[in-house]
Parts: C-alpha cells; sequence; structure tokens
C-alpha cells in the first residue's frame, strides 16, 4: 500500500534484538508514527517482530543467527539481500523520504537514490557514531592501518551522500560536524530518548526478587548490555574484582553472551555476589532494572555513539557510575560525577553502597532530568524540525 507520508527505512542489522541500537530504531519509527507518517522498516532475516513495527525482511541466511554487535562474516551476504528487498519495496511503496540507519544502511540508501534518481527522494542518514570508530572498538585493524585509512574515506562518503543527517547524541553530531565538515543546515540532533518509568507493584518485585534469588539485605548495582569488550567487558570485570570487598554490594547482571563473562566470576569466587541473567527481552527489561539501586555503565567508546542504556537508567531514577565522556555528561545532570578510571567506579560504588541519603538525592536529580531532557517526546519535536528541513533543502 503507497502513501503520500511513507517513509522507507533501512536496517542493516537483525531488528529487533535487546540492544541499544535497535531501541533508537524502533523510537524513531514510533517518533515518526506520531507526526503522521507511515513506516516500513527493511532488516535482515532475524530479530524479533515488533507489534507495532511494519518490518520486511530478507530471505534467510542459513547459519547466520547472531544477534549480538559486532563484525559477521554473513554481513556482506545479508546487505546485498537488503539492497534487493529495499529495492522491491521503493519501488511499491514510493516513499516520500529514505530514512537509513547506520553506515551501511546509508550505502544502501545511495545506492536506491542513484537507481530511481528521477524521483529526488530525500535520503536522511540516522547515525549513531563513527564507523571507523566503532570498528576500532571492536579491534577490527590496527590504528595506521591502509584499511582503517580507505574506511575512513568511504565514511566521509556515505555521510556527504546523505541530503540530511540526523545524530543520536552531541558527541555524534560534534564528530560529524567537525571531523566531516558537514554544514549546520544539512545536520541536526534527533536524540535517543527512553520510556517513562513503569510503577511495579510490590508483589512484582517481590517475586522477580526471588526467582532472581537476589538477597534482600544487599545493595543491588545493575549493568545491563551486550558483554563484549567493545561495550567495557574488560573494566566491568575491574569494578567486579575489584569490589569483592564491599560485601554489601551485589552485582545485577543483564546481557550476554553470558560466556564472556561466567569463567570470570567462577575462577575469581564471585558467584555469590553477583548474579547474571543472560539475554532479557526489552519488554521486561524495565522491571529488572527496577530492582537495582544503583546502575553501572564502564563503556568508554571513542565511537562517538551515545549509550541508551544509560537513559534507561535515569528513567528509573538509579544513581549512575559511568566514565567521564562527553556522551555521558550530556546524558546526565549537570555536576554529576563520573568516574576517571576503574578504581574511581569502585570508590563510588563503595560510597552509594554506604550512603542510602546520597543515593535518593542522587536518584531525585536523575528523574528529573531526565522527565525534562529525555523523553521520546522531545525526540519526536527534533525529527519534526529536522524532516522539515530535510524537504525543504530537498526544494531548494
Amino acid at each position: 500500500m503507497t502513501s503520500k507520508r511513507h517513509i522507507l527505512h533501512i536496517a542493516p542489522t537483525p531488528f529487533f534484538a535487546d540492544r541499544g541500537c535497535h531501541i533508537r530504531i524502533r523510537g524513531i519509527v514510533r517518533c515518526l508514527d506520531k507526526l503522521g507518517f507511515d513506516n516500513t522498516v527493511c532488516t535482515y532475516h532475524h530479530g524479533q517482530d515488533i507489534e507495532d513495527v511494519e518490518t520486511k525482511r530478507i530471505a534467510t541466511i542459513k547459519n547466520y543467527t547472531q544477534t549480538e554487535a559486532g563484525p559477521s562474516k554473513y554481513k556482506l551476504q545479508a546487505d546485498w539481500r537488503l539492497l534487493w528487498l529495499t529495492f522491491k519495496h521503493f519501488r511499491k511503496l514510493k516513499p516520500v523520504a529514505i530514512h537509513a540507519h547506520l553506515h551501511e544502511g546509508l550505502m544502501i540508501g545511495l545506492i536506491i537514490k542513484l537507481m530511481f534518481f528521477w524521483r529526488s527522494t530525500p535520503l536522511i542518514g540516522d547515525m549513531q557514531g563513527s564507523l571507523t570508530g566503532e570498528l576500532d572498538s571492536h579491534g577490527a585493524f590496527r590504528k595506521r592501518s591502509a584499511m582503517r585509512w580507505f574506511l575512513q574515506k568511504i565514511e566521509r562518503l556515505l555521510i556527504w551522500s546523505a541530503d540530511y543527517i540526523v545524530c543520536s547524541s552531541t558527541h555524534s553530531l560534534d564528530m560529524i560536524r567537525n571531523d566531516f565538515n558537514v554544514p549546520d543546515e544539512k545536520i541536526s540532533l534527533a536524540q535517543d530518548g527512553a520510556d517513562p518509568a513503569d510503577n511495579y507493584s510490590e508483589r512484582t518485585h517481590i517475586k522477580l526478587m526471588k526467582h532472581l534469588s537476589l538477597p534482600k539485605d544487599k545493595t543491588i548495582a545493575v549493568y545491563s548490555g551486550a558483554l563484549l569488550d567493545a561495550k567495557g567487558l574488560a573494566e566491568l570485570k575491574e569494578v567486579i574484582l575489584a569490589s569483592k570487598r564491599n560485601q554489601q554490594l551485589h552485582f545485577l547482571i543483564i546481557g550476554y553472551p553470558e560466556e564472556n563473562l561466567m569463567p570470570f566470576i567462577k575462577n575469581n569466587r564471585l558467584t555469590a555476589q553477583c548474579t547474571v541473567t543472560g539475554q532479557v527481552s526489552f519488554k521486561r527489561l524495565a522491571a529488572y532494572l527496577s530492582l537495582a539501586h544503583i546502575a553501572i555503565d564502564p563503556k568508554r567508546s571513542a565511537a562517538a555513539e551515545g549509550s541508551g542504556k544509560i537513559l534507561n537508567y535515569i528513567a528509573r531514577g538509579l544513581p549512575v557510575v559511568a566514565f567521564d565522556t562527553q556522551n555521558n555528561r550530556d546524558f546526565l545532570p549537570q555536576g554529576s560525577r563520573l568516574a576517571k578510571d576503574t578504581n574511581a567506579m569502585v570508590d563510588q560504588l563503595e560510597e552509594l553502597t554506604n550512603n542510602v541519603t546520597l543515593r535518593t538525592e542522587i536518584s531525585s536529580d536523575n528523574l528529573a532530568h531526565f522527565s525534562k531532557h529525555y523523553t521520546w517526546s522531545i525526540t519526536t519535536k527534533q525529527l519534526k524540525q529536522a524532516y522539515s528541513q530535510a524537504f525543504k533543502l530537498k526544494k531548494a
């Protein structure tokens, strides 16, 4: 079914999986729904179907089941099939815009735009960080390798091919503006958001505590996210090990793949101090986060992508222990204490464990900051302005 207000999304990823990147894609689609657009997402064959997102999938690629972030030998094949899928639905839907998520999506969008050049369809690039920066964080190549130099050139070409760029964070916005010299009239912020916290009954809380065998008399520090080095796994291990002396602290770790963490926990005799849940669906994440008193984000990536988990943390009023990065300074209230290293993280965890009054004060500040600055309704307003500017530029 065609529509004069249809937007075709390109998501080169197994959407939907319980990852920050996918939470953003779903959030952006929902925001554009509220603005009166019809949305269709073209994506890989695997991933969960989301009730409120129209999703079209490529043909199944045998053995490609990976849903966590990181390189895969099947990506090239998946993107080739995604190009064909996007071609078919672009021709059928005749969208008013292509909304390309991530750099691979932008590349596919550029090819479609060139194939149907006479339609002059605006290509919107949705950038969550730097391509080369992300590959660096996954250890894909040496810092000064020829491949890295080549990919930087490709990244520049892709960014300049877009008619308009929206960025998930101010760090990403500054990086694209300064490193790639994109003019201000072609770029704006459409920030990550989160849903306000649900209120859970005491009965639900007690039931979930019992299900997870969490101690009732200890302070719970939660981490939610992928258990990968690019997401701060090495730093998380350091913090857990150094916090062994803090007998009042218990770690609730929501993430996968568990095999990247469980041997460390067992070898260091930390089983009694850690509960590892494995993958938890995004629908259930809020209930799990409500069990915690403190949240931790050990990521310090050079990719310029925001850390959406922090928004989910502060939406639930959790004090956050995180590194001193631009993204974290942006997400948290002005004057928040941020850690320079893992030792400082450990010290902050110990202080928050022992000081309930401090936890309560920070909780109130974080919740108020979230309500004022980071609900999806704010992202909706930003997208309205971005699309208005994109359509204006295309007509000029």
